[in-house]
């Protein structure tokens, strides 16, 4: 089975068996953005993982002329990813496959298991990004309703829908182009 789709496996299970904490410490943890996050993702630290550098950095960007949250989400991911090297590709991925993890396993304790998780929209997202949607719980509301599926509204006292979204962008809208990714499929 190929390292990725081991890793990804992994991930979805929830842990590192001691066979493959031993064999990836040396190897895969080492990579450049995905090894460091999904490190943090087997610990449980999904909070690491959403303020690191890389993914700050790939959220970081102006927004076009009237873009959408989701649309500047995307748009950012995909830039993220595209890359010519193979193997930055595939580290990339993985950190993507990261974000999802911790966006929503956030989002879960956010709003079922907790301890309360408090994100600031505005340290993800530019404020050009934000600024159109000044009035108090507008930002809230544009997440909700880019949530919105089959016509059936989202619960409005949600917490951290921006996790929600994040986390549908990069599994469902961006699944096409992480071409290592079993998740794709």
């Amino acid at each position: 089975m190929e390292a990725a789709v081991r890793m990804e496996a992994a991930v979805l299970r929830g842990f590192l068996t001691e066979t493959e904490r031993s064999e990836w410490k040396q190897s895969f943890f080492n990579t450049t953005d995905g090894g460091p996050l999904l490190q943090r993702v087997f610990e449980g630290d999904f909070e690491a993982v959403l303020l690191s550098v890389p993914v700050l950095e790939m959220l970081s960007g102006d927004p076009e002329q009237d873009e959408s949250i989701e649309s500047y989400l995307q748009r950012r991911v995909l830039t993220y990813l595209s890359t010519s090297e193979e193997e930055t590709k595939r580290d990339r991925e993985m950190a993507m496959l990261a974000l999802a993890v911790s966006c929503l396993s956030l989002f879960v304790q956010s709003n079922w298991t907790g301890p309360p998780f408090v994100l600031h929209v505005s340290d993800f997202l530019p404020s050009a990004l934000l600024d159109k949607h000044k009035e108090v719980g507008a930002v809230t509301s544009v997440l909700l309703s880019s949530l919105l599926l089959d016509g059936e509204c989202v619960y409005s006292l949600l917490s951290n829908p921006l996790l929600l979204l994040m986390a549908r962008v990069l599994l469902v809208t961006c699944a096409e182009k992480m071409d290592s990714l079993q998740v794709r499929h």
